[in-house]
């Protein structure tokens, strides 16, 4: 009896160690990997349950992957005739065998996987989010991207794990012929929106990856052309992310097919030009010392910039007058010893007096130039109503010298009352801006005094309520 069990114990390790051979699955993957038939159907006689216990192999892909990979049309009919299941086996990488023989092209292989394994493996995912159509479509098959198409639709739809449709993947794989085959499947008005979760249009792609070829291509259809401009979730447009790649040959190139089609910036569509408008419009309705107000309570900088400029042209033209005026006095004023030692004298003070007053305002211009081109941080308020000032005074000392020259020409200092009308009037327009500025400086001062004091809530109201006047 006990000679009967050790028998039956021996008969069952043979068994167990026939059966579980490591040699028959070693030459089952071998058999695939020739594509040999005969040694399939060899080691299916020897053992049926061999393709049943692929499951628990160390192998990282089936033997139908492996079929599939190297185009065994035939080995992979026996295969799949005797298990149906293996046509929806996934690798270690999470792909069919229906995504080896896509991009590898096998026409037939892929036909025979998709009529076992059903429309739905065509939508199956590998880690990479790539359908096997996305693999067919990347390597140019396009019998097997039409057959897939045709068997299954909704797989063109799927996504990548990157958020990239098919028509995306066509563009930045350069693959052209791919993306003309999968395109029937939208209207045009889909065309020109469809993006990808950047939010970037085919145009987007096709700028990024600087393909003219397929730029060219998708702005030859009108609603692409026509939503060139569209920007995407990052506000740009298909010329915005150009600039932002590096720059060579190919750049310089989608930059003109893209401006060539009328692609902007994003900057330029903005309508920044009806805001200037309106401001400007608003500015004009508050008058003139509502603005200078205005001015002088926000820091407007560009106001000061211009009010610069203003200052040094009126200073030069100022220090030239008076230049000139000094090496050409008036004929009246030169004194002339001839007419008696008293009346000489008399003249000669006249003289001196328009020179000295000439030399003060000459040397007061020219030191408003050098204070405004001397590169000091003019921003100063205090420093602009100085200049401000100062200008207008010298322009004050112009017109009475002027005014005061003129009566020596005429007889017994006769001036005509049209010109002297005229000077008064200069001069006390200079004086009313001259004030004018110095009230608006010293409220200014004033307000920055007062909000030291104050807490900052309060500061940024009382502001808002300044520039309002």
């Amino acid at each position: 009896m006990a000679l009967a069990y050790v028998y039956i114990r021996v008969l069952c390790r043979y068994a167990l160690s026939y059966y579980h051979s490591p040699n028959m699955e070693t030459k089952l993957y071998e058999a695939s990997l020739t594509g040999n038939v005969q040694a399939l159907n060899a080691l299916l006689h020897q053992d049926q349950l061999i393709l049943d216990r692929l499951s628990l192999t160390g192998f990282n892909e089936s033997p139908l992957h492996i079929a599939a990979m190297r185009g065994h049309h035939q080995f992979a009919l026996l295969l799949l005739t005797q298990k149906p299941k293996l046509a929806v086996a996934l690798d270690s990488q999470r792909r069919t065998p229906l995504h080896l023989a896509s991009a590898n092209g096998y026409l037939e292989m892929v036909q025979e996987l998709v009529r076992v394994g059903g429309r739905d493996v065509c939508c199956f995912r590998d880690q990479d989010g790539f359908t096997p159509l996305h693999l067919a479509a990347m390597n140019e098959h396009l019998e097997v991207v039409k057959a897939l198409v045709q068997a299954n639709p909704d797989a063109a739809k799927e996504i990548t794990e990157t958020g990239e449709t098919i028509l995306h993947v066509c563009v930045s794989y350069n693959r052209m012929e791919s993306l003309k085959v999968l395109m029937v499947l939208w209207n045009e008005e889909e065309l020109a929106k469809i993006t990808d979760h950047s939010g970037n249009t085919l145009l987007h792609a096709a700028a990024i990856n600087k393909q003219t070829r397929i730029l060219n291509f998708l702005l030859r259809i009108q609603s692409i052309k026509d939503n060139g401009n569209v920007v995407n979730k990052h506000g740009l447009t298909a010329l915005d992310v150009l600039d932002q790649c590096p720059r060579d040959v190919k750049s310089l190139e989608t930059r003109q097919v893209l401006m060539e089609a009328g692609v902007l910036r994003a900057n330029d569509l903005r309508p920044s030009i009806p805001k200037q408008l309106t401001k400007s419009s608003r500015n004009k309705r508050k008058g003139f010392l509502s603005r200078t107000w205005a001015r002088y309570v926000n820091n407007d900088h560009h106001w000061i910039e211009k009010q610069r400029g203003i200052l040094i042209v009126a200073a030069l033209v100022v220090a030239a007058m008076s230049f000139y005026s000094g090496i050409n006095p008036p004929s009246k004023v030169l004194p002339n010893n001839t007419n008696g030692r008293f009346s000489y004298q008399s003249e000669m003070d006249d003289f001196n007096q328009f020179i000295v007053i000439n030399l003060f305002t000459m040397i007061t211009s020219l030191a408003i130039v050098l204070v405004l081109i001397s590169g000091l941080p003019l921003s100063n308020k205090f420093l602009i109503w100085l200049l401000t000032v100062g200008t207008l005074f010298i322009m004050v000392t112009m017109v009475a010298n002027y005014w005061d020259s003129l009566s020596n020409f005429g007889p017994d200092g006769y001036v005509d009352l049209t010109v002297v009308w005229t000077c008064l009037v200069m001069i006390l327009i200079c004086g009313v801006i001259a004030l004018i500025h110095t009230i608006f400086f010293v409220t200014w001062v004033v307000i920055k005094l007062l909000k030291c004091g104050m807490p900052e809530t309060h500061r940024k109201g009382n502001q808002d309520d300044a520039g309002e006047v």
